[in-house]
């Protein structure tokens, strides 16, 4: 077992991408580990990037504009915008923000409406069936629409993995340990497809007249060394996540052709802007206050990337 001390250096906001030139910039502000990784530091940190929590009803129905294409937006952190406060009030704990690249897709030309913002933090394939805390699941929300949505879009797979847990590892100690890199790959190549595939039938069946859109995740770490400037992540591990994240998409992209329905890739929306670099459109990872529930996600640049790369996909195939 290795132990390490160090202190993460500071990464520097995003720059806006919007036309009012505005800018907002990241909680800065170094983390330093003066202790060895233990079990139980890990057990407490490691749910802490993707916060599950059940959407609400209603909570992220929008108005539909006249002869705009509508879509419904379901799945994890990676669609609720969860790296990009403020948060709706009455998400809750699954922490939809209004800067969301589902609810920027108004913003651009074609306007694209989306009509439920059901995507909640933390989310796993089981909570798109699962009631949870009394509310509805988010394929009942899906059907309990007036009228299907044009689209259907979903980020899901992330935490069945247990990509946050990986990443906080990496803070609290090293990456991988005794075989996990195996077992990560094993299961995102053996158990992964079938359940995946499962859930975007499942999300057919729910809106069987809507196109239905899979969404792979954007590569969050920087793909050359030289670019890195974390302290805690060394060239191996660097690697090893980069590799992993490619894994996972090639694992949802061969399960959303298995299933008949259509992918879009994000993977090079932050590219030169990953986290870890010196533009990071990424949030650096926080285990202190407000910063830990941000950790590993897209900031209000990232999100409005993300939203220019599915914005041009939905439309180039309307």
């Amino acid at each position: 077992m290795r132990r390490r001390t160090w202190a993460v250096s500071r990464i520097p906001g995003p720059r806006r991408q919007r036309a009012s030139g505005s800018s907002r910039s990241l909680p800065t502000g170094p983390f330093v580990r003066r202790s060895p990784f233990t079990w139980a530091a890990f057990l407490a940190s490691s749910t802490l990037i993707f916060l599950t929590a059940a959407p609400a009803a209603t909570a992220g129905a929008q108005p539909t504009a006249t002869g705009a294409l509508t879509i419904a937006a379901l799945g994890d952190s990676y669609s609720s915008g969860e790296g990009s406060p403020p948060f709706l009030a009455d998400a809750g704990s699954c922490r939809r923000s209004t800067g969301a690249w589902p609810r920027l897709l108004a913003t651009l030309d074609p306007p694209i409406t989306t009509v439920l913002h059901a995507a909640c933090g933390g989310a796993t394939t089981k909570e798109l069936t699962t009631s949870r805390r009394g509310n509805p699941s988010q394929l009942d929300q899906l059907r309990a629409l007036p009228k299907a949505p044009d689209v259907v879009t979903i980020t899901i797979g992330g935490n069945d993995a247990g990509f946050g847990r990986v990443i906080m590892s990496c803070v609290l100690w090293k990456c991988f340990w005794d075989g996990n890199d195996r077992r990560r790959r094993d299961y995102l190549q053996d158990e992964l497809p079938g359940i995946l595939v499962t859930t975007y039938k499942e999300v057919k069946a729910a809106a069987p007249n809507s196109r239905i859109v899979v969404v792979g995740y954007p590569d969050i770490f920087p793909r050359s060394q030289r670019n890195n400037t974390c302290r805690w992540l060394d060239s191996s591990e660097r690697r090893q996540l980069v590799s992993l994240n490619n894994t996972l998409n090639r694992t949802i992209r061969r399960a959303a052709k298995d299933a008949g329905v259509e992918f879009v890739a994000t993977s090079r929306s932050l590219r030169d802007h990953e986290m870890c670099t010196k533009d990071s459109w990424v949030n650096r990872v926080g285990l202190l206050s407000a910063d830990r529930d941000l950790s590993a996600h897209p900031t209000q640049a990232g999100q409005e990337a993300m939203a220019r790369t599915i914005h041009d996909a939905l439309v180039d195939k309307r």
